[in-house]
């Protein structure tokens, strides 16, 4: 990657790497600092990851890497609280999913999403949202495309449950 595609890869990632950060870690300034990692992360390792498709997977798998460290820190110091004063995440979402959520149901949706796991909330995010194949979810999550698959249709489900029990239409 030149330093050329590397700007480009920054320019058109960087939202898409900062709101899925922020979905998992539900926290603003720490979806800052794992954006910008990620970022750094990508100019060091820019001799090794390709332009283009493989560059999104690349940043999406650190982001992903980088948030489940910043939970267990979380965790483990019990320290962070949800921001909720913090501006909405950049809204980089395809665009059906977009209309969706401007509906009477995306409260619903957004809290459901919220009572997910995390890696359940990322499987929602990484397929729904950002449109990755499941081998490649299944490679960044470390699951095998059957466990996937199955743990996907659970929690569509449990999405649809939520919508229906808010008289909200799926």
């Amino acid at each position: 990657m030149t330093t050329t595609d590397y700007q480009a890869a920054v320019l058109e990632h960087k939202d898409r790497v900062y709101s899925y950060a922020r979905y998992l870690l539900r926290h603003s300034e720490d979806a800052q600092d794992v954006a910008q990692e990620c970022l750094v992360r990508l100019w060091h390792h820019r001799e090794r990851v390709e332009s283009g498709a493989a560059c999104r997977n690349w940043l999406l798998r650190s982001a992903h890497n980088l948030c489940i460290d910043t939970i267990r820190r979380r965790r483990s110091r019990a320290e962070v609280a949800r921001d909720e004063d913090a501006p909405e995440p950049a809204d980089v979402r395809p665009d059906a999913f977009r209309i969706a959520s401007a509906s009477q149901g995306s409260g619903v949706l957004e809290q459901a999403l919220l009572e997910l796991s995390e890696r359940d909330r990322a499987i929602v995010l990484l397929r729904e949202v950002e449109g990755m194949p499941y081998d490649e979810i299944a490679a960044l999550l470390d699951l095998n495309i059957g466990t996937l698959k199955a743990t996907l249709h659970r929690v569509r489900e449990k999405l649809r449950a939520a919508l229906t029990r808010a008289e909200v239409t799926p």
